[in-house]
């Protein structure tokens, strides 16, 4: 159960995907060792670190404590809209809460209208539609960097070029080419998230 909770607190997609992957490959791995596997930044690490340790103290109030708030209540658009925008305007608040007045990013609330269900009407569904796509796509253009980064090429929407660079950086970083332990654990986690953005690019593409 704690890998759905540390899945749930995680600030990117790209690191939900990788501790799935990584829990696959090592269920044994200590909290400490999966971080530094992963190469976890700073803030992630502190929320984990967190987590763990309610966890330890009341397993049952901590998975619902760190259950993910920002599951759409439904399948319908407007719900899986109301996710996204709620998200943003915790993130926006959060960052100016540690940062300063002005200092969050609200470019979200142009769409605010259509929230809580504002272009449930026909005549706005369109408007409604755009606000949504543009909304959840800031979402996917962030992730979709991280598995470029993972491939070693500029993105791109021809899978064929997708699938050479998998190829090349995997062979590049094969666990089994490296002796040396610190290599060996860097090629590792390296090769997690080579799988993880191929994996993700296999679905985009529907391989």
């Amino acid at each position: 159960m704690f890998v759905e909770i540390l899945q749930a607190i995680a600030d990117e997609p790209f690191v939900k995907n990788l501790i799935g992957n990584y829990y696959t490959q090592k269920p044994n791995a200590d909290l400490e060792t999966m971080m530094n596997d992963l190469g976890l930044r700073g803030e992630e690490r502190e929320k984990f670190r967190k987590a763990y340790k309610d966890y330890q103290q009341n397993p049952t109030e901590t998975t619902e404590k760190y259950k993910y708030k920002y599951e759409p209540k439904s399948d319908n658009p407007m719900d899986k809209f109301d996710a996204y925008f709620k998200k943003f305007e915790d993130k926006a608040n959060e960052h100016e809460e540690k940062y300063g007045k002005g200092t969050g990013d609200y470019s979200h609330r142009k769409y605010a209208k259509y929230a809580n269900g504002g272009g449930n009407d026909s005549q706005n569904q369109k408007n409604w539609d755009d606000a949504f796509n543009n909304v959840k796509s800031k979402v996917n253009v962030e992730e979709e960097t991280k598995h470029f980064q993972a491939l070693e090429i500029s993105a791109t929407n021809d899978y064929d070029t997708i699938k050479a660079a998998y190829k090349t950086v995997m062979k590049k970083y094969h666990p089994d080419k490296f002796s040396n332990p610190d290599q060996k654990k860097h090629a590792e986690a390296l090769s997690m998230k080579i799988n993880v953005a191929y994996d993700y690019f296999k679905k985009k593409f529907n391989k």
